[in-house]
């Protein structure tokens, strides 16, 4: 049986006219003083935060004492935003007591709204210990309520009361559409694409009925019912026949594996479903057969906006057009088919071949036509093409030079062969298994229990004022958080900085940038990648943004200072699809990319797309324009995290999960730059969705180990912050080699190998040559002009001598300065963006206040490490001081 609600308390301007008690659930008479606070029994039991009316938190009891609730803090997720309980309040045994927001200003209840994304907090009188706290990052259908620690949506609503169930969570693949909603039964999804299809995924509809039907405020969700579902537009209409697609930027959403696409009715009544089958993507397509009117298969080809390709299943699986041309068929279908009148054509369409009339083709089978057969040769810059008896293309392959040894099908996709197979199974290359990233094989989280609930993106480290200091961006949010390492060992944040981070918005203080990746410049500044503006979801915007973050302590949003728009600059992407990582480093990292890198740029940067999965080198100039220096290919599908660390030279780019977390680097001082095979994830690192990754500055490397972090953008197990270390590092090289290579070996290798090859050898390369560093030989030592020492111009010389090599000597015409403003610093040549004077100085000649090193940034020490000096205690005043002497005396002789 159901027990009576226990009667609520009202926190309101009607309770507050007389003494403010709780009343026991019993109602019993004769009240017990209520005790010191029992911090452990007080928490909180059910949250409104979308009402008709104000919002409200309700607390419970859970202890055997009365308790008095005096003094007592709440607080949403700004620190800044509190409301003291009333005197007098206290909280029965069991009791639920509900505190309500305030309806009208001085009523008396807390004074701050709760947001679709937000915490509530309670505190005790001392307003620093914290009693309970809760995040949620959606609003609920009816409210939340706190089941066995977790914050869930409840069955309903049971404002000062016990907690009814939670909301049974409904399989939406169990949700059968209804009998025809009123004015339509004619709409159906018919076609769907969930691997970024041309521009990106889609879904199409069509009406198969004799009348128009108007799907105003009808609406398109996926499998998950807590996103913003896609509405249509008022005054859409469909008539009869007519395809309506909506992309990517309509929807606002992405379709995964194992996926699906659902159509509601305004009343929301489900109207149809495409679902594909799990690790799987709809792709090319999932479509309809026969159009419009059967049940769904994946495609051969998609027909995006016409009516479906439902011919026999057949595909083009393998292709030679050097030596002895040919085009070989295969039946992907289940049952034999009739290809007589197919034709095959190349990019003209007057080179045509036609299938005889009574050839089939079993399921499985495959079909060999020669070149003989053909009529017509296939070139160095060709195509094949697949059409049916009506004229539908049901597939084509294109090449820019010759196919050797052949194009066939493998995983899908015709690539590369590793020898021609006509009329049998292909010779598909087996892709060489990521080399293993030396690590400490123990994987921590770094943050408190739904911190940030979800889409933690980007991330950089920097040591500040002898702290390492974690800057984290969070994309749908739009949030920059400052995280300090606590007591514990989790990242917090730092003083006037909510862990959940400072709103961040456009110069002139709108909008809402998806800040996917961060970087802590050079200059003091951060630097987020935006792929759109959160109030333009639809729309692709991808650009750089600037902050100061002397800014955001005890800000209620951090307002960019500049915005460099790339949208035009880098490839079309959707809006889902753009700018997922940033990393800033100085011109000398780009001198080595083939191009020439402009003078005076804001900034110097590396930007990554999802959509291309490339690398691109871009000088951010100070009208707001930006130029492209270079672009880096990758191997994965998409590039979701870069890391640069300037001491070393190596740029590091890692995929998502969709790659298995999958990294490679980029040694910006090799004389070529391309990335380095492959590196599997963290030995212990589960394969998360991790979009941002940190590598700690180069001066926290200690016993050969130096820190790593991972920023989880699906929060999976309520985390979003992970780390290791990686392993087998030369923290203090002897010689003049790179921090980290012992003289022939990159980075992390621990030895004589790239880190993570387990051997002697770069994987894949042999001869025990490191192509990721540029063979055996240190760049430094190799006899070529480097970036940051003088290449181009006359070695630094006193009295005749060559000093050109003594660390901390300069070899430009102006001293240089390190990031705090100090002489001593090397290899920069880029600009403050704010004084477009030496890098590290405001326009009064002072360091900046968040003046560090960062894995994005270089100082003196780090400079040094690369000569196999180390710079500590009176030994730097030393050098610097001899420094600046050689300076003001090569200066004088040339006076």
């Amino acid at each position: 049986m159901r027990r009576c609600p226990r009667p609520a308390l009202r926190l309101s301007a009607l309770a507050l006219a007389g003494p403010l008690l709780a009343v026991p659930a019993s109602l019993g008479l004769g009240l017990a003083s209520a005790s010191a606070a029992p911090i452990d029994d007080i928490r909180f039991s059910e949250i409104e935060s979308s009402g008709d009316g104000a919002d409200w938190v309700e607390l419970v009891n859970n202890g055997a004492e009365e308790v008095d609730l005096t003094g007592w803090f709440l607080r949403d997720d700004k620190d800044d935003r509190d409301w003291a309980v009333p005197a007098g309040t206290t909280i029965a045994p069991g009791e639920h007591l509900v505190l309500e927001g305030e309806v009208s200003d001085g009523d008396g209840g807390f004074d701050f709204g709760l947001g679709k994304a937000d915490q509530a907090r309670l505190y005790l009188p001392d307003g620093t210990t914290e009693v309970d706290a809760v995040a949620w990052d959606g609003h609920a259908a009816t409210t939340y309520i706190v089941v066995d620690g977790e914050l869930v949506t409840s069955a309903e609503t049971t404002k000062g009361a016990e907690n009814s169930a939670p909301l049974a969570p409904e399989d939406p693949a169990d949700q059968e559409p209804a009998e025809p909603v009123p004015g339509d039964g004619s709409v159906v999804i018919n076609e769907v694409v969930s691997n970024a299809g041309t521009p990106d995924d889609w879904v199409e509809l069509t009406n198969i009925g004799a009348e128009a039907v108007d799907i105003s405020d009808w609406y398109l969700l996926d499998d998950d019912d807590t996103k913003e579902p896609s509405v249509f537009a008022g005054g859409t209409v469909i008539e009869p026949g007519q395809y309506v697609v909506v992309d990517r930027d309509e929807l606002g959403f992405g379709l995964g594996k194992g996926d699906m696409a659902r159509l509601f009715s305004p009343a929301g009544t489900l109207v149809d479903t495409a679902d594909w089958p799990e690790d799987t993507h709809a792709t090319p397509s999932l479509q309809r057969c026969p159009d419009a009117a059967g049940g769904f298969e994946l495609s051969t080809i998609t027909t995006k906006g016409a009516a479906n390709n439902c011919a026999a299943p057949v595909v083009i699986h393998e292709i030679s057009s050097q030596g002895e041309d040919f085009v070989e068929l295969r039946n992907v279908g289940d049952e034999q088919a009739d290809l007589g009148g197919y034709m095959l054509k190349d990019a003209e369409d007057d080179h045509a071949y036609e299938i005889p009339e009574g050839t089939t083709l079993e399921a499985g089978g495959l079909l060999l036509v020669t070149g003989e057969e053909l009529g017509f040769g296939l070139g160095g810059e060709d195509a094949a093409r697949l059409f049916a008896p009506d004229g539908a293309l049901l597939d084509e392959a294109s090449w820019t030079a010759h196919v050797s040894p052949s194009f066939g099908l493998c995983e899908g996709e015709l690539v590369t062969q590793a020898s021609a197979t006509p009329g049998g199974a292909n010779d598909c290359i087996e892709p060489e298994a990521a080399a293993a990233l030396p690590t400490s094989g123990e994987v921590a989280v770094l943050d408190g229990e739904n911190t940030w609930a979800e889409d933690l993106s980007g991330l950089d480290a920097a040591m500040i004022d002898g702290e390492m200091v974690l800057w984290a961006s969070t994309n749908d949010a739009g949030q920059i958080s400052r995280l300090v390492e606590g007591a514990d060992g989790t990242f917090v944040g730092s003083e006037g900085w909510p862990a959940g981070g400072i709103p961040a918005r456009f110069p002139g203080g709108e909008g809402a940038p998806d800040g996917e990746g961060i970087s802590y410049g050079p200059d003091g500044k951060l630097y987020q990648s935006i792929e759109r503006d959160n109030d333009e979801g639809g729309t692709s915007h991808n650009a750089v943004l600037r902050f100061d973050p002397a800014e955001g302590a005890d800000a209620d949003e951090l307002v960019a200072e500049a915005e460099w728009d790339l949208t035009g600059l880098l490839p079309e992407t959707a809006a889902n699809a753009g700018l997922e990582a940033i990393e800033v480093g100085s011109a000398s990292d780009l001198e080595n990319l083939g191009a020439t890198v402009p003078a005076g740029a804001e900034a110097y940067a590396f930007v990554a797309l999802e959509a291309t999965g490339d690398v691109y080198a871009v000088a951010l100039m100070p009208d707001g324009s930006a130029e492209l220096i270079a672009t880096l290919a990758s191997p994965f599908e998409g590039v979701m995290a870069l890391d640069l660390q300037e001491a070393t030279g190596l740029l590091r780019a890692f995929c998502d999960e969709v790659c298995e977390g999958e990294s490679v680097t980029y040694d910006l001082r090799a004389d070529e730059v391309t990335a380095s095979p492959r590196y599997a994830r963290p030995a212990g690192m589960e394969n998360l969705a991790n979009e941002g990754v940190a590598i700690a500055p180069w001066e926290t490397c200690t016993d050969g180990a130096l820190r790593i972090f991972f920023a989880d953008d699906a929060n999976a197990e309520g985390h979003s912050l992970r780390g290791t270390e990686l392993t087998g590092l030369d923290c203090a090289p002897e010689d003049d080699a790179d921090p980290g290579t012992d003289g022939d070996t990159d980075p992390g290798a621990g030895g004589t190998t790239e880190p993570g090859t387990g051997g002697e050898t770069e994987p894949g390369t042999g001869g025990g040559t490191d192509p990721v560093a540029g063979g055996e030989l240190d760049p430094i030592d190799s006899g070529e002009p480097q970036p940051g020492h003088g290449a181009g111009e006359d070695p630094v010389t006193v009295d005749d001598t060559d000093l050109s090599g003594v660390p901390g000597v300069p070899e430009d015409e102006s001293m240089p300065t390190d990031s705090n403003g100090d002489p001593g610093r090397s290899g920069d040549s880029g600009e403050s963006p704010s004084t477009g004077g030496n890098a590290g100085t405001d326009s009064s000649g002072s360091a900046p206040a968040e003046a560090a090193s960062s894995s994005s940034g270089t100082d003196p020490q780090q400079s040094l490490a690369r000569t196999g000096t180390e710079l500590a205690g009176t030994g730097a005043l030393a050098l610097a001081a001899l420094a600046a002497g050689f300076w003001m005396l090569r200066r004088s002789r040339r006076a």
